[in-house]
């Protein structure tokens, strides 16, 4: 249990986790790339561009983790 501790508190480990939630972020954003195209553009609330949302707020708190860490 400590060695899976010490792996996750690692910079390189949480620069990683940012950049691949910054990309799966982008990817959800935009919904040409996910095949969301062909919906119908019947609700107002996009659930898909929200979790993309999510996804950048987390790669950002995890990229402002990482500098403060240091």
């Amino acid at each position: 249990m400590e060695k899976e501790k010490s792996f996750f508190k690692k910079k390189s480990v949480i620069n990683s986790f940012a950049i691949i939630a910054l990309g799966g972020g982008f990817i959800f954003l935009n919904r040409g790339v996910t095949g969301n195209v062909i919906l119908n553009n019947r609700y107002s609330f996009d659930l898909i561009s929200l979790m993309g949302l999510g996804l950048i707020v987390c790669s950002v708190i995890l990229g402002a983790y990482s500098l403060w860490k240091k």
